[in-house]
């Protein structure tokens, strides 16, 4: 039987101030642009099979700047992956889907399932540029909203 991946109890910060403790810290990881990101599980209820509910666990990354330890609890045992000098450099390739049907313009991963056809490529530079204006989305289907978003967050705190 395979043992479970170490975890650990975590307070997560919501965009409007609220905490929730006690969501689960399963791993860390150092993006190329040294930015850590943190894989989480939220517990929470969805809809079963039949009716009624269940619990579930919602997985995703965020940065260290939505995380708040919990006194006492140890995070030494948490999976950390730093991106080291041998490591090959990930190329990031990006989508625009312009407004269309009264949905706003959305940055999608290159290859997200949720991209139209109309779709033009961006570099790295350019989707987090588009993602700065009003109206523009990133895809939470692909890697967008957990790749970039922590990005343009992260150069925002910097300017001020």
């Amino acid at each position: 039987m395979t043992e479970p991946s170490p975890s650990a109890p975590i307070t997560l910060v919501l965009p409007d101030g609220q905490a929730i403790e006690r969501v689960r810290l399963y791993e860390r990881e150092q993006l190329d642009t040294g930015l850590w990101m943190y894989r989480i599980g939220v517990p929470l209820w969805q809809t079963a099979v039949g009716g009624g509910v269940e619990p579930a666990e919602y997985s995703t990354w965020v940065t260290a700047a939505q995380l708040r330890p919990l006194p006492g609890v140890d995070l030494g045992g948490i999976p950390a992956h730093p991106r080291t000098r041998t490591s090959a450099p990930t190329r990031w390739a990006w989508l625009l889907d312009g407004r269309t049907h009264g949905r706003p313009a959305t940055v999608h991963a290159e290859g997200c399932p949720s991209a139209t056809d109309h779709a033009h490529p961006l570099g790295t530079t350019q989707a987090l540029d588009v993602l700065a204006r009003p109206g523009t989305t990133a895809c939470t289907v692909c890697d967008a909203a957990e790749a970039l978003l922590p990005i343009l967050a992260q150069g925002q705190d910097d300017g001020g």
